[in-house]
C-alpha cells in the first residue's frame, strides 16, 4: 500500500476520500505519532526537544534547527516558512537504524530471518512490544522447554508470535514466584494439565523476560542519547540544562518497570556524555499532538 500512495497529497486524498460518503472536512495537519507527541508536549513545556514512541511499533521525532535539512529537503519547503521559522521537527524513522552496530544474539537473527522484511528494522526488533515477545519466546522455546514432550508444551509458545509482551509484564510483576507461575499457566496452559511448570523452570522463563525486556530498555535509552548528542545543538558546558523526552505507546507506558529503567539507562549513558534526559510519560501524546498541529495551521 505504501508504493501505491506514494507521492500522493494525503490532504486531498482525505478530504475527497469523506466528500464521497457525504462528510465534509477541512484537513489542516498530517502528522506521524512521533512527531505528534513531541508537539503535545513541547506545547506546555519548551524544554522538551524529543518524541519517542515504544509500543507495537518505534519512532523518534527530534528539534532541530532548519539549517540541519539537507538542500534538497529545504528545497521543497516553502520560502516564506524558511524565512519565519529557525527550527523544525524531524521524523528519524529510529526503527530502521541499528544494522551492524545493535549487538545480535542468534535468536534475534531468527528473528529477523524469519521477518518479512529481513533487516528492515533492526532498532525495532530489539525493543517494540511484539518483537520483544518473539524473542523471549524463543529462548524459553529453546531452554526450558527443549526437552520437554510435546504434551506437556504450554499452549501457544510452539507458535510464531505465540507470546504477548502483556504476559512477560504481568510475570515480572508478582515478586511471588508461585503467583507468578499460576499467571503465566493462566495464559499459557500445559495440555490436559500435564508436567506444569516447575518452580525453577518458572524462575527461569522471568529470569529470560527481564533480561530481554532490560535490554530493550538500554536500547531505547541509546537511541535517545544518540539523538540528544548527534543531532541536538551542543549545550554549553555546566548550563545544567534538562533535555525532556516526550513518550507514550504501551510498552513505555504500561509494561511493567521499563519507564524506569530506560530512565536508569539514560541517567548512567547521560552522564558519561554531560547530558541530563528526562522522560516525561503521557498518555494519548499523539492524539492531543495532531490538535495541537491543527491549531497552529
Amino acid at each position: 500500500m505504501g508504493n501505491d500512495i506514494l507521492g500522493w497529497d494525503l490532504r486531498t486524498v482525505f478530504q475527497q476520500s469523506c466528500a464521497d460518503v457525504g462528510v465534509n472536512i477541512d484537513l489542516r495537519a498530517v502528522v506521524n505519532d512521533s512527531v505528534a507527541t513531541i508537539l503535545s508536549h513541547m506545547h506546555t513545556d519548551r524544554r522538551c526537544k524529543i518524541g519517542v514512541i515504544v509500543g507495537t511499533g518505534v519512532n523518534a521525532s527530534v528539534k532541530v534547527p532548519i539549517t540541519c535539512l539537507d538542500e534538497e529537503k529545504l528545497s521543497r519547503c516553502n520560502p516564506r516558512d524558511l524565512e519565519r521559522y529557525a527550527e523544525c521537527i524531524l521524523n528519524t524513522e529510529l526503527s530502521m537504524f541499528g544494522t551492524d552496530i545493535l549487538p545480535r544474539t542468534r535468536w534475534d537473527i531468527e528473528l529477523d530471518a524469519a521477518n518479512e522484511k529481513p533487516g528492515f528494522q533492526p532498532f525495532e526488533m530489539m525493543v517494540s512490544g511484539r518483537y520483544i515477545a518473539e524473542v523471549a519466546r524463543y529462548i524459553v522455546r529453546d531452554t526450558v522447554l527443549k526437552f520437554r514432550p510435546s504434551s506437556a508444551m504450554p499452549a501457544g509458545l510452539d507458535k510464531l508470535y505465540g507470546l504477548d509482551a502483556s504476559t512477560m509484564s504481568v510475570v515480572e510483576r508478582e515478586l511471588d514466584i508461585h503467583f507468578a507461575r499460576q499467571q503465566f499457566l493462566a495464559r499459557h496452559p500445559c495440555k490436559e494439565g500435564r508436567l506444569n511448570l516447575t518452580i525453577e523452570e518458572m524462575k527461569f522463563i522471568r529470569a529470560a523476560f527481564y533480561a530481554v525486556s532490560s535490554r530493550a530498555a538500554a536500547v531505547v535509552a541509546a537511541g535517545i542519547l544518540a539523538l540528544a548528542v548527534s543531532v541536538l545543538p551542543p549545550s554549553t558546558p555546566g548550563d545544567g540544562e534538562e533535555i525532556v523526552v516526550a513518550a507514550t505507546g504501551s510498552v513505555i507506558e504500561k509494561y511493567f518497570g521499563f519507564r524506569l529503567r530506560v530512565q536508569e539507562f539514560l541517567n548512567l549513558l547521560g552522564h558519561r556524555r554531560g547530558k541530563k534526559i528526562v522522560l516525561a510519560v503521557t498518555e494519548d501524546n499523539s492524539i492531543w499532538g495532531a490538535a495541537v498541529a491543527a491549531a497552529i495551521n
